[in-house]
């Protein structure tokens, strides 16, 4: 009797522990279903907000990016423009493709960039995928589902001017087919280029990026050259117009050189400004004033003929002329060096360098052979002497119609021959060199005759340009542009 009671007890017992077991395994079965669908949702969730990034980037260049390369300089949106929408097929679309020029660069300083813009784009991808949804009667809660990601990529680009180079050329030889090499003296810290082959001789130097239109470099005994950054070739050419459009348009004064029969003379008296002087080419420089003003600011004036400058410069001001310019003396900013010109603080947001010249000549810039500027061998007649020898320059040149060179080489058929040797100093430029065909700057010619290179890029220059200066183009007259930075503005889930 007490063996029946107690199997019957039993058979309850395992009655019930069935029931509860099989309870257990329906609700982890459950829950192991929802945990498995929540799985695989976060997973194409995140499949889809990469492919939602991807397609914004996509849309900033086929969109933003087209757009800006397509055009001229002079055609770029003051405001805001507003592209159409596309789609990668098999992937996604992007839509709410926004220009937006940057106004806010620089304010309340003379460094404020206009030439700067933000492109914006919004990626969208879209999945279906078992997702749990509360809210839904139980039998629906893991029914397919669509989801939308959005997410928005932008862009930071700045169209490239010509002061963004350290160094520019078009043609790297002479008129003779002469190959101007770089050299073991030759150190160059900014952005170099050439649309030319750049010919390198034993160990130059070169700590800024170096590009050049073609395929290869030409070596002549290569020993130690040395690229911080590796070139590029086959770069996209740089187009250099023949005449500086923008600084005619925007000059104030405009001066005429009378037919062809005055010298125009530019000084630059610091705090106290511009002066101007017009004297018959052919004579002594005379002090015939034209014009007369105090320190620019964002300023251009342009001689519709050749010109002299000398001088220290107070403010912003580019000097445009249609001639050959002539540097007399020393052009430099007030407060560099006396010396060299050189000065250390290229920030001017904290406490930097604040003045800021362009010399632009739609043909050469020449320095001329005189005592101040080192004639006959005023390097060594003077060693100690500044005012004897040596040329500094504070200013981004550009030579349009040929180069940026010196007076007097020296060569056999020139009527005028120095002494022997010829060694003038140095060219202290702190600023940049743009040149149509890159110009001697020191010869073999009685033994050494000319200029060693003293060459520091001026690094504001490339956050902003001289007044109304030249913009790097393609051969479409399309501005060419630098991208700043890549980022994402409010992702979303």
């Amino acid at each position: 009797m007490n063996i029946q009671k107690f199997l019957r007890r039993d058979e309850g017992n395992i009655l019930v522990m069935s029931v509860v077991i099989a309870a257990l395994l329906i609700s982890t079965g459950l829950g192991y279903m929802k945990w498995a669908s929540s799985e695989k949702w976060d997973s194409e969730y995140e499949k889809a907000t990469i492919q939602a990034y991807f397609l914004a980037q996509t849309g900033i260049i086929e969109r933003g990016l087209e757009f800006l390369r397509t055009r001229q300089p002079t055609d770029l949106p003051q405001g805001s423009v507003i592209l159409l929408p596309g789609s990668v097929p098999g992937v996604g679309s992007y839509h709410s493709v926004i220009i937006q020029r940057v106004l806010s660069l620089g304010a309340g300083n003379v460094f404020q960039r206009t030439d700067t813009y933000d492109v914006y784009c919004t990626g969208r991808a879209m999945f279906r995928a078992q997702k749990p949804i509360s809210n839904l009667q139980p039998w629906r809660r893991f029914t397919g589902n669509k989801a939308i990601v959005d997410r928005t990529a932008t862009m930071r680009a700045r169209l490239r001017s010509f002061a963004n180079y350290m160094y520019l050329t078009n043609i790297e030889d002479t008129r003779y087919q002469e190959i101007i090499w770089f050299w073991t003296p030759d150190t160059l810290w900014g952005r170099t280029h050439s649309n030319d082959f750049i010919g390198l001789k034993y160990s130059p130097q070169f700590y800024g990026p170096v590009s050049t239109s073609q395929e290869r470099f030409i070596y002549n005994t290569p020993q130690n050259i040395y690229f911080a950054i590796p070139p590029i070739f086959n770069a996209p050419p740089v187009y250099f117009p023949t005449t500086a459009n923008t600084i005619r348009a925007a000059a104030a004064p405009f001066i005429s050189d009378r037919g062809g029969r005055m010298m125009t003379w530019v000084r630059l008296v610091g705090d106290a400004g511009i002066r101007i002087y017009q004297y018959p080419l052919g004579s002594a420089p005379q002090e015939s004033l034209v014009w007369d003003q105090g320190p620019p600011n964002w300023q251009a004036l342009f001689i519709d003929g050749e010109c002299e400058v000398e001088g220290t410069l107070t403010g912003t001001l580019t000097i445009g002329s249609s001639g050959d310019m002539w540097l007399i003396d020393d052009v430099k900013y007030t407060g560099s060096n006396p010396r060299t010109g050189f000065f250390g603080n290229d920030t001017p947001e904290e406490g930097g360098m604040l003045n800021m010249l362009g010399l632009v000549s739609e043909k050469n810039i020449i320095i001329q052979n005189n005592w101040r500027n080192g004639k006959e061998n005023g390097w060594y007649v003077a060693l100690n002497d500044y005012n004897r020898h040596s040329i500094a320059i504070n200013a981004g040149m550009v030579a349009l119609g040929e180069s940026f060179t010196f007076q007097h080489q020296n060569d056999d058929w020139e009527l005028y021959q120095g002494t022997t040797p010829d060694e003038r100093g140095y060219i202290f430029l702190k600023g940049a060199v743009t040149q149509w065909r890159r110009g001697y700057v020191h010869r073999s010619n009685h033994i050494g005759t000319g200029y060693g290179k003293a060459y520091h890029y001026d690094f504001r220059f490339d956050r902003r340009p001289p007044p109304y200066y030249l913009e790097a183009v393609d051969e479409h007259g399309h501005g060419l542009f630098d991208i700043i930075s890549w980022g994402e503005q409010r992702p979303k889930r």
